[in-house]
């Protein structure tokens, strides 16, 4: 459920870094062997392979490439190929590849996972946590003002396309909507009400973040106005019941400049909601309303 809450912005990789305990992060046992943070034989770590997807693009040799020996191909497995996706997924969901690292520090990156999955801990891990910390946020600060400023760029073209639409409505407060189809039945009375409904949220790159069909509930569900962003508080009242409206929220209507449940700081938001029912006028959430 798109709800407004509080919620304080930081990095995965920072809270990975400050939060995990000693137990969690390296999974130490006593006769787990300690080793000093060296290129060794973790150098040939990372084969290519012919066979397993290759979900990210490929890119073309640079200079500091140049004089590097080619990987000899392997030919994965499928269990094999599956492993190769869980861990591009891990470093794609944990954005580690926006990090810019150079031939070296990739390198050091993949010997520290190597050493990792080998059960071996590396000595004074504990120590240079704070470092670590420190590093990252410094190499993630300036790829997170990158992508602050092109998410505001492409929401401002977005907003200006969706003005020349004839069937697109622009309200005081900014809100963008379309009635799809008005309904028969009542409109809510106010901001204050409880409706019952179908929905999806996406963000404006159509990426989907919330739907009542991935919540496997499996038809309407209770939208208590009170909990929501200012636009879909807001939008709905211009729908009836048996109505489908479309809602397109700027960032000042919605989370604002607060990171939310994988939603980027200042985001604008695209619904498309299905009204049922009116189920009441006061909002008195359920005790299981998530």
């Amino acid at each position: 459920m798109i709800k407004k809450t509080t919620y304080f912005s930081v990095s995965l990789l920072t809270a990975l870094a400050l939060n995990l305990s000693p137990a969690l992060f390296a999974q130490e046992e006593e006769d787990a062997p300690k080793i000093s943070i060296s290129f060794g034989e973790e150098e040939e770590i990372a084969p290519t392979t012919q066979a397993a997807p290759a979900p990210a693009p490929a890119t073309t040799a640079g200079p500091a490439d140049a004089g590097a020996e080619k990987e000899t191909p392997t030919k994965f497995t499928e269990i094999e190929e599956l492993f190769a996706i869980y861990g591009w997924l891990m470093v794609r969901n944990n954005q580690v590849h926006l990090l810019e690292m150079s031939d070296r520090e990739q390198l050091a990156f993949r010997t520290g996972v190597h050493a990792s999955l080998r059960n071996r801990i590396i000595e004074n891990w504990e120590e240079r946590r704070p470092a670590v910390a420190e590093l990252i946020d410094e190499r993630w600060a300036p790829v997170q003002e990158r992508m602050e400023r092109e998410r505001k760029e492409q929401t401002i073209k977005f907003f200006a396309e969706l003005a020349k639409k004839e069937n697109v409505k622009k309200t005081s407060t900014g809100l963008f909507y379309e009635l799809i189809s008005e309904g028969t039945g009542k409109f809510p009375p106010n901001g204050d009400s409880v409706v019952s409904a179908e929905y999806t949220a996406y963000l404006i790159d159509g990426t989907v973040i919330d739907s009542t069909a991935n919540r496997g509930e499996g038809g309407p569900i209770p939208v208590i106005l009170p909990n929501m962003v200012p636009g879909v508080r807001e939008g709905l009242q211009y729908v009836r019941e048996g109505g489908i409206i479309h809602l397109w929220v700027p960032a000042s209507l919605g989370f604002s400049s607060d990171a939310e449940n994988g939603i980027p700081p200042d985001s604008a938001l695209m619904f498309e909601f299905t009204v049922h029912e009116i189920l009441a006028t006061e909002a008195t959430p359920p005790a299981d309303q998530p």
